[in-house]
């Protein structure tokens, strides 16, 4: 199964089309803005089960089933019939992410900031525009340059990011989503319906340790 991960797959599609992916061996030109344009919108943000662990925990619930109950997370069914968590904007007076902070600069220049920064932002935004493919039928891993949006202007900055960096910074959070999407394609042919998937998979108390919560839910899917 070829897996287009989350992180690759989410920020590139824009009002129903595709934006053009890059491969990036090491060097790509990038600057956030802080333009906030990725945070509203028809945007698509999908993220992992550590970002929902990262975000419960922001939040100081108990279990990351409030994240549902509370309309802010749902499940939505992506590539190889996965479901994954989706971050729901709020709607008024726009569309937005519930996590950005608009704040007007000294410049008079209004920025989007995300509330999530650093520690509890998910893995897809942390990485943007940067996104991993995951081909687990030939056990490789690439990486690809997407723009946020379709006119983001850290696009057009010469600033140097260096790919090799990127992965040492957020090895912990690259390791532990992979070994969630290896949970993930192991179901793939079990047919497992969104409320099951959601009570069995994404519903945790976020009290314990994240490394005890993924081994629990690899020996479940040995045996679901």
């Amino acid at each position: 199964m070829k897996e287009i991960s989350p992180i690759a797959s989410t920020l590139i599609q824009i009002d129903n089309t595709f934006m053009k992916q890059i491969p990036i061996d090491e060097i790509y030109l990038f600057k956030c803005t802080c333009c906030g344009d990725c945070c509203t919108g028809n945007m698509d943000i999908n993220i992992n089960v550590y970002d929902l662990y990262k975000i419960a925990r922001f939040l100081k619930l108990k279990n990351s089933r409030e994240l549902f109950d509370n309309g802010l997370i749902r499940l939505v069914q992506i590539q190889n019939r996965c479901w994954t968590p989706q971050i729901v904007f709020r709607t008024s007076p726009f569309k937005f992410c519930p996590w950005l902070i608009n704040d007007l600069g000294d410049d008079d220049v209004l920025r989007g900031f995300c509330s999530l920064h650093p520690e509890h932002k998910p893995l897809i935004c942390k990485m943007a525009p940067a996104g991993r493919v995951v081909d687990f039928d030939n056990n490789q891993i690439s990486y690809m340059m997407t723009a946020p949006t379709e006119n983001c202007p850290g696009m057009d900055s010469t600033f140097e990011n260096r790919l090799s960096v990127l992965k040492t910074e957020l090895k912990k959070e690259l390791d532990f989503e992979y070994r969630f999407y290896q949970i993930l394609d192991k179901l793939e042919d079990k047919d497992i319906s969104q409320s099951l998937m959601q009570l069995e998979y994404y519903c945790f108390d976020v009290n314990l340790e994240f490394e005890t919560i993924l081994c629990s839910l690899e020996k479940k899917s040995e045996i679901l």
